[in-house]
């Protein structure tokens, strides 16, 4: 044991210079054989511990990060060796600004997340009921007529966050009648829009999908009608000369659904108080199945005082 004591103490200062001397050799070799460099990876964002009564949103989906470490490194990990994170624990509604947690392998240096901050919207989750709007696309075969349209449901429940579904102003499928000359039953996806007619993110409609009933009647049918336009006046006055240009269309349809029509009516129209005389455009009140070529009519009249009846019986 003396003899090792003895080897030790022998030029102590000469054999712990030369350790020190082998040490930073070896240092100068490594950094020049596995020099430290930076590097960068796009990672996704995940957001974390949102409360299970909110929905998280947020519109950052990836973070870059600048990275440092020896090269060899690089090497061996990729961009799924790392993990962002925006963590949510505690939050409650509202808009938060967050620093996202970078997770990464031992050894590498974060140097710089782009972006720094994270922007993460805490929104209730609710539900709402409403109701369903079938829209028809393209026609049904010639000579043939939609007589009814019947839905699986009338009513769909929306699942999102409360800012997202109180934008929703309607739920909407589209009905592709394909030139269809016969009945048929048919799967239309629904949408929630907004006052736009832009689908609203975020949101779920229960179900997505609804079952459409088409009943299609062949055997088209033409007549003609006379137009009578749906005018009317205020108080004191009333209509005089009225005309109407055309005064009689075609319409078209199966027997079942113009059978019964007489006359069109337009869409009523009151004319304003002390305008003498009316000249317009009105649009036609069609009935459901029935088609024309014009929907609308010109429309003319004078109007006149009522006239005033005395009392002569001299009470």
């Amino acid at each position: 044991m003396s003899r090792i004591i003895n080897l030790v103490r022998h030029n102590f200062l000469r054999k712990f210079i030369a350790l020190i001397v082998a040490f930073f050799m070896w240092v100068l070799v490594m950094e020049y054989q596995d020099p430290q460099i930076n590097g960068s990876y796009t990672v996704p964002l995940i957001v974390s511990n949102a409360p299970y009564e909110y929905i998280s949103i947020c519109d950052i989906k990836n973070v870059n990060i600048t990275v440092r470490a020896p090269r060899s490194y690089f090497v061996r990990y990729d961009a799924n060796a790392f993990r962002a994170y925006a963590n949510v624990e505690g939050m409650t509604e509202g808009t938060h600004d967050f620093k996202p947690q970078i997770v990464m392998p031992q050894g590498f240096e974060l140097v710089e997340t782009d972006p720094p901050l994270v922007t993460v919207k805490l929104d209730p989750l609710v539900e709402k009921q409403m109701p369903i709007e079938i829209i028809t696309a393209g026609n049904v075969a010639k000579n043939a007529v939609v007589k009814d349209v019947r839905k699986s449901m009338d009513i769909v429940t929306l699942v999102g966050p409360k800012s997202f579904v109180e934008r929703v102003s309607k739920v909407s499928g589209t009905l592709n009648l394909a030139d269809n000359s016969a009945s048929f039953e048919t799967q239309v996806p629904l949408n929630a829009l907004d006052e736009e007619d832009k689908d609203v993110s975020h949101i779920h409609v229960v179900p997505s999908v609804i079952t459409v009933s088409v009943d299609i009647e062949s055997g088209l049918k033409q007549r003609i009608v006379p137009v009578v336009p749906e005018l009317s006046t205020a108080d004191g006055w009333e209509l005089s000369k009225v005309n109407v240009e055309p005064a009689q269309i075609e319409i078209s349809g199966v027997e079942s659904a113009i059978s019964s029509i007489v006359t069109i009516k337009t869409v009523p129209f009151t004319v304003q108080t002390g305008q003498r005389v009316f000249s317009g455009t009105l649009k036609l009140d069609i009935p459901e199945g029935v088609s024309v070529k014009e929907t609308e009519v010109k429309v003319s009249a004078s109007i006149i005082r009522k006239p005033v009846i005395r009392d002569t019986s001299g009470n």
